[in-house]
């Protein structure tokens, strides 16, 4: 496949504009956290001393000697002739593991270019890990028709020779995987995956400013299929969603028929002007109220970095004052919902027609991702 190189970054710190979520990544892969390294095996001959990387079972030496310490459960293969120490294998989320896995077949493949969601997350755009169920590895196929048999990777036709050098950090050290362009990856994984699960993936590379409306139309004019669910994400994209799970919070919304919210609007006390709150959506509806949802997302409540360390009664009682002082800015009703609540559409419809949100009425089925 020939290319025309560009590069981007996926998460050094440094270069994403897109912060790692504050709070709402109940399931949610937005980082690759600090448990990016596997175990005691370290790879110092290529270059990048003490790096905690899966080992590539290259020569039948390295295989036996894996296959050894697999017979005494001291290590596992997530991927043909791929190895990694079994004990820090089992402590690593689903995003982890796969770009621990792309960056040993990058070494062993260098001329595999990842795609769909394999290249989303080494460009550390925001999805739920439940797209991860299948430990499976994308990797594009070329217009001369070159593709990959085995069972743990899917292919997706790339036409366009254009591919991004995609850098991420595994414990302390920068690697670099060949992947499709942001726009690529984001219409790839539009085509294949619902809206709701999604939208968190363009809210996330707009915010970053990886990929734009024009590039991503530029993409979907290379591609032998319907767009409609591309069209329909752009529509819906805001680049000032703060993380994934307000992304999925919003698009299940959208979904199930309410009226799209303003996003990160400012309140302010009318008893202190000092006092400013930043909410995540708002609603106004016809008989002038104001209605605010907050999602909470299941760490606000129990990690210690996200409390700095209050006892759950504090922060509980923090909510409240916070709650009241919307209230004493005009705010009518201010509705809470959890990852489990949107997940669970039920539960998230049941709440938010309590409190009287503006519907729209149903989306045509055509129309739903």
């Amino acid at each position: 496949m020939a290319t025309t190189t560009t590069t981007t970054y996926g998460h050094d710190g440094r270069a994403s504009e897109r912060s790692a979520p504050r709070d709402g990544t109940h399931g949610f892969a937005g980082s690759a956290g600090p448990g990016g390294n596997v175990g005691p095996v370290t790879r110092e001959s290529d270059g990048i001393p003490g790096a905690r990387l899966c080992i590539v079972g290259a020569d039948r030496a390295t295989r036996t000697r894996m296959w050894r310490r697999m017979k005494t459960g001291k290590a596992v293969r997530p991927y043909r002739g791929v190895y990694a120490d079994a004990a820090y294998w089992r402590t690593l989320n689903p995003k982890q593991r796969m770009l621990h896995v792309a960056e040993a077949l990058s070494r062993r493949h260098p001329e595999w270019v990842f795609a769909g969601l394999t290249a989303a997350a080494a460009m550390n755009l925001d999805y739920t890990w439940s797209l991860l169920n299948d430990d499976r590895i994308y990797v594009a196929s070329g217009a001369e028709g070159r593709g990959y048999t085995r069972s743990e990777v899917t292919t997706i036709f790339v036409a366009s020779g254009e591919t991004c050098m995609t850098r991420y950090v595994v414990d302390g050290a920068e690697v670099t995987v060949r992947t499709t362009t942001p726009a690529r990856t984001l219409v790839d994984c539009a085509l294949r995956y619902p809206f709701r699960l999604v939208l968190g993936m363009f809210d996330s590379a707009f915010c970053r400013k990886i990929a734009d409306e024009e590039s991503v139309l530029g993409e979907c004019d290379r591609v032998r299929a319907d767009c409609g669910p591309v069209f329909r994400l752009l529509h819906y994209t805001d680049a000032r969603s703060e993380n994934g799970g307000e992304s999925l919070c919003r698009a299940t919304l959208i979904d199930e028929g309410f009226a799209v919210p303003e996003l990160q609007r400012e309140f302010v006390d009318p008893a202190n002007a000092w006092n400013v709150r930043r909410v995540d959506f708002v609603w106004h509806t016809a008989d002038g109220r104001t209605i605010v949802l907050e999602y909470d997302g299941t760490r606000k409540y129990v990690d210690p970095v996200m409390t700095n360390r209050r006892d759950i009664q504090r922060v509980v009682a923090e909510e409240k004052s916070r709650d009241d002082m919307l209230l004493r800015a005009g705010v009518a009703t201010v509705v809470h919902v959890t990852y489990d609540d949107v997940v669970n559409r039920g539960a998230l419809w049941g709440k938010l027609t309590d409190a009287g949100v503006p519907q729209t009425g149903p989306i045509p089925f055509y129309e739903r991702g």
